[in-house]
């Protein structure tokens, strides 16, 4: 999970912070903003499916910051945090997804985030054990099963590119380079992205223009990449399993 947390009082948004910790969970990731310039170019640069926005900020106002992620990310779940009232009307004209009074509770977060306008589904890739992908608790089926493994090769790779010349020996163990060939890893590829788009998540596969292909890490959530980041210990009992049904993969 990541969010957003924009205020240019630094006190305040610590204390949205703490809160938020204990509303979503340790492992969430946090963006903080102390202006509204710095809210909308983490907003452009990643994907967050919430947005706790203070009304009264510098450059812009909350209000129009709230415009402008409506018109950038429009599946951005959007709450004010502030300590005016009479905004009250101007934030429910945007039909956000929350209003709350500072200082902020637990509470009051907690309901805000029960009654999210669009609500959250994750794509969750499971290294440990056997490799398995799921989106909103539910198995992702792939077309074919290379498109599993191919997908499963991109996240060990942990968001470096991998060529198709590479690819094309993990699928044959043999170097031969034939139009066929090259041409399925393309296929490959582009059923991987047609699976993923249908869990709203067309964004997962980016390429480098020289036929090259990476996983965008910070679009999915993933225990091997919490086990490394040091978020989470669930991989220790599990390392000699790491992607246990590919010979390949090595932790």
């Amino acid at each position: 999970m990541k969010c957003l947390i924009a205020d240019d009082e630094i006190l305040i948004l610590r204390d949205i912070k703490r809160t938020a910790i204990k509303v979503l969970g340790e492992n969430t990731e946090i963006f903080e903003a102390s202006n509204s310039d710095e809210a909308l170019e983490i907003i452009k640069s990643n994907d967050i499916p919430i947005a706790f926005l203070d009304i009264d900020m510098p450059f812009i106002s909350g209000l129009e910051v709230a415009k402008k992620i409506q018109e950038m990310k429009p599946k951005t779940n959007i709450i004010f945090v502030t300590g005016y009232e009479q905004y009250a009307l101007e934030a429910l004209e945007l039909y956000v997804s929350g209003f709350i009074m500072k200082p902020v509770n637990e509470n009051n977060m907690r309901k805000a985030i029960d009654n999210l306008r669009f609500p959250i589904a994750e794509l969750t890739v499971k290294c440990f054990g056997k490799f398995e992908v799921f989106y909103d608790g539910r198995p992702v089926n792939f077309k074919r099963s290379k498109c599993k493994e191919v997908f499963a090769y991109l996240i060990d790779k942990r968001g470096a590119f991998v060529s198709e010349d590479e690819l094309r020996f993990l699928l044959w163990s043999e170097d031969e380079d034939t139009d066929k060939k090259r041409r399925y890893v393309r296929n490959i590829i582009s059923d991987i992205r047609v699976t993923l788009k249908e869990c709203g998540k067309d964004d997962v596969i980016i390429n480098d223009n020289k036929s090259s292909y990476a996983v965008k890490m910070d679009s999915i959530s993933c225990d091997l990449y919490d086990y490394l980041d040091r978020k989470s210990d669930k991989g220790k009992a599990d390392k000699d399993r790491y992607m246990a049904q590919y010979e390949w993969a090595i932790l």
